[in-house]
């Protein structure tokens, strides 16, 4: 499995519980770019608040310091097609 995989996978549960989804866009030897369309619900009226795409880029980074030092992550806001 690849890092970015590795990456989608860890985060994907998270996306998710809001409604949001990961996409992978590229991935070079140092870099990672990632789709992500937020979930619809910014008040948490259901309990699943959604996730600003720097938080997400911060919490992608940490991550990856750990286990692929020195590639960095790159999350971009995607578009969801459900709208």
């Amino acid at each position: 499995m690849t890092v970015a995989a590795q990456l989608i996978d860890s985060f994907a549960r998270i996306v998710r519980a809001e409604g949001g989804r990961l996409t992978l866009l590229s991935e070079a030897e140092n870099r990672i770019e990632l789709g992500y369309a937020p979930g619809h619900d910014p008040d948490c009226a259901d309990g699943a608040c959604v996730l600003p795409h720097v938080e997400l880029q911060e919490m992608m980074s940490e991550w990856l310091s750990r286990r692929a030092p020195g590639t960095a992550v790159v999350v971009r806001l995607a578009r969801d097609e459900r709208e």
